[in-house]
């Protein structure tokens, strides 16, 4: 269930690559870091996490030009993190 309004923290560069790498090896890894290290509850970490997308690409449908941060898709309208990192295109 989505949680409107919640409050992003204001994740640092180094963050977002490690959160997206982490993500990509274990939702449930990256979900218990963002408790541990942010303040965040359970659901409130798995919002981040399920979010998390890879850079340009949709994590719901096929659209794969996604150009700025925290974007709603322009063909479904899911909501995608689109974190810059530097593994851009992994």
């Amino acid at each position: 269930m989505p949680i409107e309004g919640l409050e992003i923290p204001d994740f640092t560069s180094a963050e977002k690559s490690s959160l997206y790498s982490m993500k990509n090896q274990s939702s449930i890894h990256s979900t218990k870091f963002i408790i541990d290290n942010f303040n965040l509850n359970h659901q409130q970490a798995k919002y981040i996490v399920t979010h998390i997308n890879h850079y340009g690409k949709c994590n719901s449908c096929t659209f794969d030009k996604l150009d700025e941060e925290y974007i709603k898709c322009p063909k479904c309208g899911a909501l995608n993190f689109n974190w810059p990192t530097n593994e851009i295109g992994g």
